[in-house]
């Protein structure tokens, strides 16, 4: 009932969406996420050489619903359409539906939904244990209480879901049903202004399936700044090598889809996406427990797509605003 503690762990996109409707329903709503802020995939990263939004490249927009989402977010700024020049296999390519982007980072509509809402980054959740008066005792690993809650939400990939789920749950079937493909990600920038001619290109065969040049992203700085996916083979045969050794791999095959840039880049980092895409999707919009008082939601409930996140988180928050 309206006036209920909500605890909803992730602040990715399905999990503000979710605390969203929850708390324009009356609940009182609290987001935990262990990462430094809101985003989950829809990182960005500032560097000395300027921004890199290392995670989600663009997101979609088919249900009315989430389309509304998205006007508002292009109204407040936060949200722009991409209109850039898109490449597949050397040619040009038209993806048919308008891509968007976060402004001035990918992050930017994450933030814009996550300062409405009570949420705590930096805290990693353990399992949700029996609290007072028949509520949720939610800590830390090392036992510091965070909070009590009524209901938990866990807006998190499915491998993490298993983790915090108890053992006995009805959820953990569906969470076991999904699956992931990783990803290897390479962020690089080099001094001087080097226009690669495109501004993604993507890749049917070899080490890389997409190459961004973040500079012909609307609203990013100027500059020689570039973000490279690795394939789902690629990052899965190399998922536990040594950071460097991909470095090398990844900077190699960048040179060769843009042979124009200096030997020696300015800057290298990669970082390693163990949940990045969604190979096998759950069955269900969300995973819902009344009885035991978990719920699962994120994009690998639907699909792969920021927007199957979305409605994810928003759909199960219409349930819980109905439900509880």
């Amino acid at each position: 009932m309206p006036g209920s503690v909500v605890a909803i762990i992730g602040a990715g996109v399905a999990g503000l969406a979710c605390g969203r409707v929850l708390s324009e329903a009356g609940f009182e709503v609290r987001i935990i996420d262990k990462g430094r802020g809101p985003g989950g995939r829809c990182s960005s990263r500032r560097t000395a050489p300027g921004r890199f939004d290392h995670g989600a490249v663009y997101f979609t927009a088919r249900d009315e619903a989430f389309r509304g989402a998205v006007e508002g977010w292009q109204a407040a700024g936060c949200v722009a359409p991409w209109d850039g020049r898109f490449f597949k296999d050397g040619e040009r390519h038209d993806p048919g539906e308008p891509w968007y982007v976060g402004t001035p980072g990918m992050n930017a509509f994450v933030r814009h939904e996550a300062e409405a809402l009570s949420a705590e980054f930096g805290v990693e959740i353990g399992t949700p244990g029996e609290g007072r008066d028949g509520r949720f005792d939610l800590s830390t690993k090392g036992g510091h209480q965070v909070a009590d809650a009524d209901f938990v939400v866990l807006a998190v990939p499915a491998p993490q879901a298993l983790a915090l789920l108890p053992d006995d749950s009805g959820l953990r079937t569906g969470a076991a049903a999904a699956s992931f493909d990783p990803c290897w990600t390479l962020l690089a920038a080099f001094n001087g202004e080097h226009d690669p001619g495109f501004d993604a290109h993507m890749k049917s065969e070899g080490p890389a399936d997409m190459l961004v040049w973040q500079a012909g992203r609307p609203g990013r700085e100027p500059g020689s700044r570039f973000v490279l996916h690795g394939s789902p083979s690629f990052s899965r045969e190399n998922l536990e090598a040594d950071p460097d050794d991909v470095s090398d791999l990844l900077l190699k095959e960048l040179h060769t889809m843009v042979p124009g840039l200096p030997r020696l880049a300015e800057l290298t980092m990669v970082h390693r996406w163990r949940y990045a895409r969604v190979a096998e999707a759950a069955p269900g919009d969300f995973g819902l427990d009344l009885d035991d008082g978990f719920a699962t939601c994120g994009d690998w409930h639907i699909a792969p797509r920021i927007e199957a996140a979305w409605l994810s988180g928003h759909r199960l928050g219409r349930k819980l605003a109905r439900e509880l």
